[in-house]
């Protein structure tokens, strides 16, 4: 019936930039895509409310809670998905973060109404006990955005197969497509004459998997076979001190460049700068930014210990080596500089927004949502 509709539960949509971030926010536009205006209700976290709801322009109904304290917020945040939900009696509930799969497990027990919950990686990994992990067994499907996610959940928690949809993350292909670099930021950086490696993530104490460390450690070898190389690393965080503290001690004040906090509109113009994108760590369930790399025509290396590898097989856009092995490290981020493979790269089309539409569609249509 044209007139149902689901709940769409997300950690935020505008008050944080991420992985989970941007795969909420596709989500939210894809299912306003798919069934259209008013079926539609947008329930967050910690976004702002007012903001939220200009966001959407009065096409999706929102409700958020990033106006509250922060120790008030979880609680009443609780209390607003399950009176909403009683309210309006959605025919789904889909919560883009496991952390909201207990209230939606007893609603789906208490109120009848069936509950899908996305699994990213490192948060839905190694659950031995507790709230989430029975929550996730008892939720009619979990969606990970990667097999090496569903693989370890199957295996972990141990759920059949067919409680599980994978829905891989995507990328935006009318912001990331390949072009020349921009000679102003590449001035303005002091990378004119350089060979660049490049990382964009969260630099923060609890994300040091994503293998900036492993990459500093090795660097020195590397500039001594490519001595006009520069590692530009992107984005913000407490963490930043103490790598550049690093940096110091390793003698590489000179090759390495922090860039700050990157806009979204400019993180295609950074990408076009790398030779290669790198982050070899071992905690991405996904990884986002190998798609975005790999869309603005520049190779990635990735981790055979978590999920990038998967990516990188499938989307065809590079190498992964294990980030534990120094030697296996800096041989291939000199091979792969040495030798470099451009884009395009035709297999990423099977993550682009084309293909995450037809999955979600497949999803909504399960719950006989048209």
């Amino acid at each position: 019936m044209k007139n149902e509709k689901i709940h769409i539960w997300v950690p935020e949509l505008i008050a944080r930039e991420g992985g989970i971030q941007s795969y909420s926010m596709e989500m939210v536009e894809v299912a306003l895509e798919i069934l259209g205006p008013g079926r539609i209700t947008v329930l967050s976290k910690t976004d702002q409310p007012g903001v939220l709801r200009q966001r959407f322009g009065g096409k999706i109904r929102t409700y958020a809670t990033g106006n509250l304290p922060s120790f008030l917020r979880t609680p009443a945040f609780a209390l607003v998905l399950v009176i909403t939900a009683f309210v309006e009696r959605p025919k789904l509930i889909l919560a883009t973060h496991a952390n909201f799969s207990p209230v939606a497990a007893w609603l789906q027990r208490w109120a009848g109404i069936p509950a899908a919950v996305s699994a990213h990686g490192i948060e839905v990994w190694g659950l031995t006990a507790g709230r989430v992990r029975k929550a996730l067994s008892q939720v009619q499907k979990v969606l990970p955005v990667s097999e090496y996610t569903k693989q370890r959940m199957e295996k972990e928690i141990n759920l059949p197969g067919e409680r599980f949809e994978v829905i891989p993350d995507t990328y935006d292909s009318s912001k990331f497509l390949s072009g020349l670099a921009s000679a102003e930021l590449k001035k303005r950086l002091g990378l004119e004459g350089r060979k660049v490696i490049y990382t964009l993530a969260r630099l923060d104490p609890g994300e040091r998997y994503k293998g900036i460390d492993e990459v500093l450690e090795v660097l020195p070898e590397i500039c001594h076979e490519i001595p006009n190389l520069s590692y530009l690393i992107g984005g913000k965080g407490e963490d930043r001190e103490r790598l550049e503290g690093k940096v110091h001690s390793l003698g590489l004040a000179r090759q390495v460049i922090f860039a700050g906090y990157i806009p979204e509109v400019q993180k295609a113009d950074y990408y076009r700068l790398a030779d290669l994108f790198v982050m070899p760590g071992w905690g991405e369930g996904f990884g986002i930014v190998y798609l975005e790399s790999a869309a603005c025509g520049v190779p990635v290396l990735g981790s055979t210990l978590d999920a990038s590898v998967e990516v990188i097989e499938k989307a065809e856009i590079g190498e992964a080596v294990n980030p534990k092995n120094p030697k296996e490290l800096k041989e291939a981020i000199v091979r792969m500089l040495k030798s470099p493979v451009k884009g395009p790269f035709v297999k990423l089309a099977q993550f682009d927004q084309t293909s995450f539409r037809v999955r979600v569609r497949g999803l909504l249509e399960s719950f006989e949502i048209r």
